[in-house]
Order: C-alpha cells, then structure tokens, then sequence
C-alpha cells in the first residue's frame, strides 16, 4: 500500500516523525479492517516515537488509537492508562474535543468490566462537553454508548429512543456510522423488540427520531 512505503522511505532516511505517523496511520487502517494485532505491532512503536519526540498532540492521538486493540485483547488496565495519559495531554493542551473522545473511550473500558454506573457517568461527561463545543457527530456516539448501558440496565424503551435519535441526527448531518458498529446497534434494536413487543417498540422509535437535538441530549443526560 501507499502507506508502506511512506514508512519504508521515512525509514530509509531515517525520518523519526515520519515512521511515527506512518505506523500511527496504518495501525488506524489495520484496526478498523479487524487487524487488532497488526495495529498493535504499528501503534506500540509510535507511542515509543512521539514520547521521544517529546510531540505531546501526536503521543495524546497515538495513546488513543493504543486503546482500541488493547481493549480487543481484554487488557482493560493498560487500555484505561493509555486513555488516562490521553486525556491528561489533551487536557493539558486545552483541547477538549479529545478531552471527550478520550472519556467515552474511559467509559468503554468501564462497561466492557462490567462498571455500568462508571461508563454512564463518563459518556454523560463526555455527551456533555461535546455539547458546549457543539459536536453533532460526537452527540450520535453518545446517544449510542449511553443506549449501550440502557440496554444492561433493561431501560430498553430509552436505549430505543437513543438509537433513533442517534439515526435521525445521523442522516440530517450525514455521519454515517461504520459498518461493525451498524451491525451492533441493529443487534440492539432486534432485542430491545423482542423485550418490548412490536408496538412499544415502534411508539419508542417514532418518538426518539422525532426528537430535537436538546430533547435527546436532555433524555441522554437524565
């Protein structure tokens, strides 16, 4: 690929930030074709990288690519200190739409060990700072992740609206979700029908998509 030989020229002449974002690269694309280990094996050497560089931005987004694959692997404690790292540059570097991303991903770690109440506050946290920055796409994460967490706590009529206000604020911004996570909220929906029955289920659709943006927030946040 083209991205192979970036990293193979910034090898050649010994390019460090070159080989660090090369391999950040090609870790995202090997993650989000399902490569998990192929990702790891570029991500780990980048983070070494930008440490070295003493590049505090790139370190803070090679962190948080770092996660992703950890947490496939079920090594949630060095997931959540990647992301703890991230948060506090981003922090740090006032820049608080990574400040977010990197606590949704928090939250994701505190769900995947079963912390429902943590991974709620921390999507809350995270749906909340997005909304004084005015992130759309970042809003439809949020309704999603939260639905996640509905959906354990059997608050499947919410978890429902959530996804139709997710779907809805989707479509008006056109940010459409990638297909791994499409294939997950459908399996949601499919349950959450087959635990609320056919017509409850379409009343809870119908009124999450016909939401406004800050009535879906409100329902996310309450």
């Amino acid at each position: 690929t083209q991205l192979e030989e970036v990293l193979r020229l910034a090898e050649q002449i010994s390019y460090t930030a070159g080989i660090a974002k090369a391999k950040q690269l090609l870790a995202t694309v090997s993650y989000k074709t399902g490569e998990s280990e192929k990702a790891l094996q570029y991500i780990l050497p980048s983070v070494a990288l930008w440490r070295e560089l003493e590049n505090p931005f790139e370190l803070a987004t090679a962190l948080n690519r770092l996660s992703g694959p950890l947490i496939d692997f079920h090594e949630y404690a060095a997931a959540q200190q990647a992301l703890e790292e991230c948060r506090d540059i981003y922090q740090s570097l006032g820049y608080r739409r990574g400040v977010a991303l990197a606590i949704q991903n928090l939250g994701g770690v505190a769900y995947k060990l079963g912390d429902y109440a943590r991974a709620r506050a921390l999507f809350c946290d995270s749906l909340r700072i997005r909304h004084d920055l005015g992130l759309q796409r970042g809003y439809a994460y949020s309704f999603e992740f939260i639905a996640d967490v509905d959906e354990i706590e059997k608050r499947y009529e919410r978890a429902v609206q959530l996804l139709a206000a997710a779907d809805t604020l989707r479509v008006r911004i056109g940010a459409p979700l990638e297909q791994s996570s499409q294939k997950e909220n459908l399996d949601a929906l499919t349950r959450a029908r087959a635990r609320l029955g056919d017509v409850a289920y379409e009343l809870a659709w119908s009124k999450g998509a016909t939401l406004t943006t800050e009535q879906a927030i409100a329902l996310a946040l309450s």
